[in-house]
């Protein structure tokens, strides 16, 4: 195996811990309480196609990423100007989930402690783990994606006695439009977000498919989010889900086993800092890839430093309070729309007339000569 490609299974774990990423603090569509689950089930197969397309973007062009397939369909001048705006993607994208990261951080564990430090730590690590490779990526999202699994299926098996299966009910409570509205944002965030490795299309193995890869992660996925979904809303109650700023860390708060276990809400934090680690270095090597096509570098590692120093800058100015934070989060699917859907959905159809245009015509047979009659 090349050690610049990632292995079918590093590739899913990447891709499903990336989704996994803030969303596991944040929690998922808290807004319409206990028919969370049926957001869920839309957003997820409304992003079927939009995997699909995103693996149809890259499997016609094995070996390229986004950068690469822009200026060959685009190209050069209008290539250079998708790919600033893939850039500007991840580096907001890294930004985004390194004050989610500071903000919970600083609100849930270390009161008294600045952002700064903490972001700065998280800079610092998620750079290192950049610089050294995607298949150093991979190989720690195969690690950390069996630690996340461990903690989420422990923490559901000891809070089963305290789950209020009634808190699921009543059914359709809500309007089918704030429903569906809550599944847009669900598909924007986390689903979305996985446009990202488009940025980083050449790191797949070339005899895998994108595709494949693309919606065993959203399955993979999907059951994760129900689990803790369903698992957040019995076990706090349909108002405090949607009073609370991080439900998975209040929901392991209040999870006691016997008189001798308590307070396990560091698991959560854990889960929350193993996946945060993951989503920045991702979205940082898909900036450092990009800066180095539009700069016609050798190399993508002296881009990693500068994006993530972008990064940790706008992490700073992003939100003036938690509360702004939250806020975005019903905002972001608009910014989000001409990076997730936009350019893919332009990429997808230039490349599909590109291809045809380019590929090779088959030779038609020789027509066959007839005999002459035997006399």
């Amino acid at each position: 195996m090349d050690n610049k490609t990632l292995s079918l299974n590093q590739s899913i774990c990447a891709v499903v811990l990336f989704n996994f990423g803030s969303s596991v603090i944040m929690g998922i569509s808290t807004k319409v309480a206990q028919d969370a689950w049926i957001s869920i089930i839309i957003a997820t197969v409304l992003t079927i196609p939009l995997f699909m397309m995103y693996g149809r973007i890259l499997n016609n062009f094995p070996g390229k990423n986004v950068y690469e397939i822009s200026e060959t369909v685009f190209g050069k001048v209008g290539g250079k100007i998708v790919s600033a705006f893939m850039v500007s993607y991840c580096i907001f994208l890294a930004s985004l989930v390194m004050r989610n990261y500071s903000e919970f951080t600083q609100i849930g564990t270390l009161v008294e402690t600045p952002q700064e430090p903490i972001l700065i730590l998280l800079v610092i690590t998620t750079v290192y783990l950049a610089r050294s490779g995607i298949k150093t990526v991979g190989k720690w999202s195969v690690l950390m994606l069996f630690v996340v699994i461990s903690v989420v299926v422990l923490i559901l098996l000891v809070s089963i006695n305290q789950m209020e299966l009634s808190s699921m009910l009543p059914i359709f409570e809500h309007s089918f439009s704030d429903i569906f509205w809550t599944a847009v944002r669900i598909i924007s965030f986390p689903y979305a977000e996985t446009v990202v490795f488009l940025c980083l299309g050449c790191c797949f193995a070339a005899n895998e498919s994108r595709t494949k890869i693309f919606l065993r992660s959203l399955f993979f996925g999907f059951f994760i989010f129900m689990n803790i979904s369903i698992r957040n809303l019995t076990l706090l109650g349909q108002k405090m889900i949607e009073l609370s700023y991080f439900p998975s860390f209040v929901t392991a708060r209040i999870i006691e086993v016997g008189d001798f276990l308590s307070r396990i809400e560091g698991s959560i934090s854990t889960n929350f800092l193993l996946a945060g680690i993951v989503k920045i270095s991702i979205c940082l090597l898909g900036a450092a890839k990009g800066l180095k096509e539009i700069l016609n570098l050798p190399d993508f590692k002296p881009m990693v430093m500068p994006a993530a120093l972008t990064a940790f800058a706008l992490s700073l100015t992003n939100y003036g309070s938690t509360m702004e934070m939250f806020e975005f989060v019903a905002y972001y699917a608009y910014y989000a729309l001409p990076f997730q859907l936009i350019i893919p959905l332009a990429l997808l159809i230039f490349g599909e007339v590109y291809k045809r245009k380019h590929s090779p015509k088959k030779a038609s047979a020789p027509k066959a000569i007839p005999r002459p009659a035997e006399m």
